[in-house]
């Protein structure tokens, strides 16, 4: 439904090419056409299934990609994404989609919560989760930080301080590190800023990096 009525759109735009209050018209439903194709998209996302088929990985790099995929979402604003990683090896077994996805969620929501200019802080360290080895990521923005609401409902499916959105992404975030054995936890820090902290193993639970490399 959503593809008939973008191509009914693009047709409409050519028949009224001579009429600019039209056209301006025909925008503002565009508009709200690509904010339902969001909304249906995060719906999707939430119900579906989490890829596990994994990859060895430069979070850093995936992190930056998805810095880099929101760059409409930054346009004409101050924001800037810093990452501190002293020399650690950020390869770890992942699905790049999925944590992609994951680090746009988290990069999203503090695009929205902090006024300009964004400060966003990726610090990077080694870690372990029951034993095993792992990457721990911290990321943390300069807005106004978690309420006491939040911090005990923003993993929970729905639940937002948007005025627009259906409250999934921090959902779905949630999901995508479990599946990968990780955990992620709202950091015991205060405000100024949110601070959330990612554990993600560098190996799945059947061996190393090998496993999984050539699937």
């Amino acid at each position: 439904a959503l593809q008939r009525s973008q191509a009914c759109l693009e047709m409409l735009a050519l028949d009224v090419q001579d009429r600019p209050e039209a056209l301006e018209m025909v925008a503002e439903i565009q508009k709200a056409q690509d904010y339902l194709h969001h909304l249906y998209e995060e719906v999707r996302g939430y119900a579906a299934p989490i890829s596990v088929k994994r990859e060895v990985c430069h979070l850093g790099e995936v992190l930056d990609e998805a810095w880099l995929n929101l760059s409409l979402t930054r346009d004409g604003r101050k924001a800037h994404l810093h990452q501190e990683e002293d020399n650690i090896d950020l390869s770890c077994l992942v699905n790049r989609h999925s944590i992609g996805q994951l680090f746009r969620n988290i990069l999203e929501n503090s695009l929205s919560a902090c006024p300009d200019p964004v400060e966003m802080q990726a610090r990077w360290s080694e870690s372990q989760i029951e034993g095993r080895p792992a990457l721990l990521v911290s990321l943390r923005d300069n807005g106004p930080g978690f309420s006491p609401e939040a911090r005990r409902k923003i993993f929970d499916p729905f639940f937002t301080t948007k005025t627009q959105g259906t409250g999934l992404g921090m959902a779905i975030a949630k999901r995508i590190v479990a599946a990968h054995g990780g955990q992620i936890d709202v950091g015991v820090g205060t405000p100024p800023g949110a601070e959330l902290l990612i554990r993600l193993p560098r190996e799945n639970n059947h061996g190393s990096f090998a496993t999984d490399r050539h699937r």
